[in-house]
């Protein structure tokens, strides 16, 4: 009887996802609403959070607006970016979308060096900037309304507005993860 038992639920489950498959389409007039980031917690925490609203021009493509946020423990940096982003998603016949994507925004940058070493780039101060985000990710489709999403992204920008190492930088690649809502 165990074994049985044990039979159905292997079954069910490689059959579940399958069955489940959404068959997702993403067509024109179709809208997202994206929250996104990572953290690391502890000593010299981070924590950075991107949010994002976009509609699809057409099918598979989407333009939209997007903000984050970021702060650090590291020099009391803390930044923002408000901009433009444009994504295509690469649908199919299973529920794994993988997608490109590009934005661009105005960002901006305040940090407070803690140490004041004069050979470090800057002892605290403000950086605005013109920043362009350049992506790749995917998305699993829980079902055909949500799904999760992980995605790497290279920025570079016209000033230093990235803050690692102990310095300021213009540019920073990130993996986040998160979830996308459709309606």
């Amino acid at each position: 009887m165990k074994r049985n038992v044990l039979g159905l639920l292997v079954i069910c489950a490689v059959i579940a996802p399958i069955a489940a498959q959404a068959s997702v389409q993403l067509p024109v007039g179709t809208q997202e609403i994206g929250i996104q980031g990572n953290a690391k917690l502890g000593s010299g925490w981070d924590l950075n959070l991107n949010g994002s609203y976009g509609k699809f021009i057409k099918d598979n493509w989407e333009l939209g607006g997007t903000a984050s946020i970021t702060a650090k423990d590291e020099n009391n940096a803390i930044s923002g970016k408000l901009g433009v982003f444009t994504e295509y998603n690469f649908v199919n016949s299973t529920n794994w979308v993988p997608y490109v994507g590009a934005a661009t925004e105005l960002a901006a940058l305040n940090y407070n060096n803690k140490n004041g070493g004069d050979a470090d780039f800057g002892k605290s101060g403000d950086s605005w900037a013109l920043n362009l985000k350049l992506a790749a990710g995917l998305k699993y489709f829980i079902n055909p309304n949500i799904a999760l999403s992980s995605e790497v992204n290279y920025n570079i920008a016209t000033d230093d507005i990235e803050f690692s190492s102990g310095k300021a930088k213009d540019s920073l690649t990130n993996i986040i993860f998160g979830t996308r809502f459709y309606f």
